[in-house]
């Protein structure tokens, strides 16, 4: 473990972190891999070259987004939980999930250059493995951050999910985990992100929202 996360468990009466940024990247990555399925299906059907591009768009954001969050839980997040809570741990799985994850995102931006059956498998595959690992991880993780992780120390592993993003991930990743808030989830994000970030939000958003209208349709 790094010496920046040598840390202590949360004493009873301390704040409690707010896990609401997690909880709203993994809805936008569960959501947004099974509506990708679910596109690559319908271009087999019907091929159309720009949703196709913007497919391919789409998912090289979300793959990046996805790799770094995993390298950050794996080098960042496992860590501090084994040094504040290293009696309720067992993240092996969770791990193991990782190492199959990125693999079939890999082969999916391979696949997609052009819109087959094996794109659509592949991107179910994805996302049924993504969701599940999703849910053992909130069912078994977020308990022991909200019990055991200080509001300091899970600050600082929202710098490193946030820092270890370049700036043309972040002007996708930004507008992305933001279209899968509700208004009241929304306010509270922009309330607390850091200025750079919603600049960014606001360069980018409309642009973003025309092209997920035209690859996943209206909402």
């Amino acid at each position: 473990m790094t010496a920046a996360y040598t840390a202590t468990s949360r004493r009873p009466g301390e704040p409690v972190p707010d896990l609401l940024d997690y909880r709203v990247v993994h809805r936008a990555m569960t959501t947004d891999t099974a509506r990708l399925a679910a596109v690559a299906e319908e271009l087999v059907r019907a091929p159309d070259r720009r949703r196709l591009r913007l497919l391919r768009r789409h998912l090289r954001g979300m793959t990046a987004e996805i790799v770094n969050h995993h390298r950050v839980e794996d080098d960042d997040v496992w860590p501090l939980l084994e040094a504040v809570a290293g009696d309720r741990t067992g993240l092996v799985a969770l791990t193991e999930d990782h190492e199959r994850l990125d693999p079939l995102l890999d082969r999916a931006g391979a696949l997609a250059a052009a819109p087959t059956p094996a794109l659509a498998e592949t991107l179910h595959e994805l996302a049924d493995l993504l969701a599940r690992h999703i849910a053992d991880e909130e069912r078994d993780v977020f308990p022991i951050i909200v019990d055991r992780v200080r509001v300091e120390d899970y600050a600082r592993l929202q710098e490193r999910f946030r820092g270890t993003l370049g700036l043309a991930t972040l002007t996708f990743v930004v507008p992305w985990v933001v279209s899968h808030a509700d208004p009241d989830e929304r306010r509270a994000l922009l309330a607390g992100a850091p200025a750079p970030l919603r600049a960014i939000l606001a360069l980018t958003g409309r642009g973003f929202r025309a092209r997920v209208r035209r690859l996943f349709g209206p909402s």
